[in-house]
């Protein structure tokens, strides 16, 4: 099985998010069994757009880009994991501009992995170099069950910027994440990924995806990625 998740990020209002769904409908795409298509949502799309993909018949399946470290309580303003836990499958967790802009540590993304897997959605953990092992090792000091997540190689100089790494390069970085974490869990390419050049990704033997961002965005751009991947 390959995965292709798409991230919004702080983009799309509710009614954009819809009008997207029937620009994307409306193009075709060439959906594959053997593909699964997730869409990383803002939290506040998420409602409307799962009954929108149920009318339409697409296969997508939604979730979050990002959750709380804290369970539910008086956390004024915090989405919990329990509260996300009824409207998607997968989460985001651990983007490097979270870490960046909002100081995110690694503990503080196992933590957000921990509570995830105990409401019964897929942590999608993103992790670069020179911080890999540190990020992995957070992991299992907080007994998170590392065969139950996804793991997102997104090296930070790549990302937005129309200069993705060479494949076999990310293939490297990506087999000794599959080592790290007893090589139970996918792992996938994140960092300019477009219609162009995601298929020399998940070719590789170590890269069970990809993640996309700003392509992800266009409707047009997004089809051609799944197309490409059919």
């Amino acid at each position: 099985m390959k995965y292709v998740i798409g991230n919004w990020k702080s983009n799309q209002n509710i009614t954009e998010s819809l009008i997207w769904l029937d620009q994307l409908a409306a193009l075709h795409p060439k959906f594959s069994t053997e593909t699964t298509i997730i869409l990383c949502l803002p939290f506040t799309d998420i409602a409307s757009f799962n009954h929108k993909i149920a009318d339409l018949g697409l296969p997508i399946i939604s979730g979050s880009q990002n959750v709380s470290h804290l369970p539910p309580g008086k956390h004024t303003g915090e989405i919990t994991a329990n509260m996300l836990g009824e409207l998607v499958s997968y989460c985001i967790v651990g983007h490097s501009e979270r870490r960046r802009e909002f100081g995110e540590s690694s503990e503080m993304v196992a933590q957000k992995a921990r509570l995830l897997l105990e409401n019964s959605i897929t942590p999608i953990v993103c992790l670069d170099t020179p911080y890999m092992d540190e990020q992995i090792k957070a992991m299992f000091n907080f007994d998170v069950d590392v065969s139950r997540c996804f793991f997102v190689y997104e090296p930070i100089d790549a990302i937005g910027t129309g200069k993705p790494i060479d494949p076999i390069d990310a293939n490297h970085i990506t087999s000794q994440i599959g080592f790290l974490t007893d090589n139970s869990a996918p792992v996938l390419y994140g960092g300019s990924i477009s219609s162009d050049n995601a298929a020399a990704f998940t070719n590789q033997n170590r890269i069970d995806g990809v993640l996309v961002g700003t392509d992800s965005l266009e409707p047009t751009l997004f089809a051609s990625i799944i197309t490409s991947l059919s």
